[in-house]
């Protein structure tokens, strides 16, 4: 019988928690810390917007790189891939804390995002060895959540340590490696008898098979990725020079950002027991409320903070609805995901240049409202009947 997160002790509470730790430093520090660190990164390195975005979308090919290798090898191989999430997030975070030139920074950059790409599949595939059917879908919104808590713990890391951001980027590679460490530690997958049967051949990127129901949630992430990318590569930035706030204000409101995705764990059991229009046109929506309110109200501290939240409770939400969308509709759940994953940071990727060039050639308004937009639009790729597609 294959063991339960929920009937085993502590144990697998533990590895849960060691789940939310690895996705917490892939996503919350080491690949989107980049957009956190911004004001002290352009103060270091020649970084003018144009080029920020290029970098932000150099990261999110190479993620995509990544989660393809995810894609590939989860489902038979998932404790490997887990190991090159910390491996690659601990080894850029390095390299961007011992930069001293642009490129070597560039360098580091790119690889730290890729750990977030291999973190996802793995996870998917190791929750569900791990776990009862009955569990499963609240349990990966919750480790999915654990997005919101590495982007508080930046926040912190960014408002404690003020310009010493070197040392923040060690202490992200010291954290990538002991939570990995800890997730492989505490795995039960690979014991006799807890290893479920399954797909014993790898998944094809090209295969028509693998793209088997995702149509419409590979659309919605490709579109809803693009207006993202406005809050996470350009929000802080926004909030100092447009808004006018400090440094320590604007650390606030990015922690603030990262209580609301933290809090994404509370609402799990809804997102799981909600159908897909109903979940995921929510998530959207809201995220594009809070994108907007960001870009033209950023001189206001309780607005800034609200949307701050608002934006990182909404996004993690469509960040799991996502998870749980391949879940229902794709033969390999840590495949599907890792598809849908790669469709919202080639979004990403295309929205942070785009932003850019908005940003540098008409005003934070303007490039907020549009980026608003493209998340609004994404709510579109709901199937037209409420009840199509049950979260769970």
């Amino acid at each position: 019988m294959k063991r339960s997160l929920q009937s085993s002790g502590v144990q697998p509470l533990l590895f849960a928690t060691s789940g939310v730790a690895l996705i917490a430093v892939t996503y919350g520090l080491a690949r989107l810390g980049y957009g956190l660190f911004l004001p002290a990164f352009s103060a270091a390195f020649p970084l003018t917007p144009a080029v920020s975005g290029l970098l932000a979308s150099g990261a999110s090919i190479l993620y995509c790189v990544s989660a393809g290798i995810g894609f590939r090898h989860a489902s038979l191989r998932p404790r490997t891939v887990a190991a090159l999430a910390g491996v690659s997030a601990a080894l850029g975070s390095l390299a961007i804390a011992g930069a001293s030139t642009t490129p070597v920074f560039a360098g580091g950059v790119l690889l730290a995002g890729t750990g977030a790409g291999f973190a996802s599949p793995a996870m998917v595939e190791l929750v569900r060895r791990n776990a009862d059917p009955s569990a499963q879908g609240r349990l990966q919104s919750v480790v999915n959540s654990g997005t919101g808590f590495g982007v508080v713990l930046a926040g912190a890391l960014s408002l404690v340590l003020g310009e010493a951001w070197r040392l923040a980027w060690v202490l992200v590679a010291v954290l990538a490696t002991a939570s990995m460490l800890a997730v492989l530690r505490l795995d039960r997958s690979d014991r006799p008898g807890t290893r479920p049967a399954g797909r014993r051949t790898a998944p094809s990127l090209v295969a028509r098979s693998s793209f088997h129901g995702l149509a419409r949630p590979l659309i919605g992430a490709l579109v809803f990725g693009s207006g993202s990318a406005a809050v996470w590569v350009y929000g802080r930035a926004t909030l100092e020079e447009a808004g006018g706030m400090s440094v320590g204000l604007s650390a606030g409101a990015w922690i603030a950002l990262g209580v609301g995705g933290a809090g994404a764990a509370a609402v799990s059991r809804r997102l799981a027991n909600h159908s897909v229009p109903v979940s995921w046109s929510l998530s959207t929506v809201v995220t594009a409320a809070a994108t907007a309110l960001i870009g033209t109200a950023p001189g206001s501290l309780a607005l800034a903070y609200t949307a701050a939240a608002l934006f990182g409770l909404a996004y993690t939400a469509a960040t799991s609805v996502l998870i749980l969308w391949a879940s229902a509709v794709a033969e390999d759940s840590a495949a599907g995901t890792s598809l849908l994953f790669i469709a919202l940071v080639l979004g990403q990727a295309a929205g942070a240049s785009l932003t850019g060039i908005l940003l540098e050639n008409a005003s934070t308004a303007v490039g907020f409202t549009v980026a608003a937009l493209a998340c609004a639009a994404g709510a579109l790729a709901v199937p037209m009947t409420a009840g199509a597609v049950r979260l769970r």
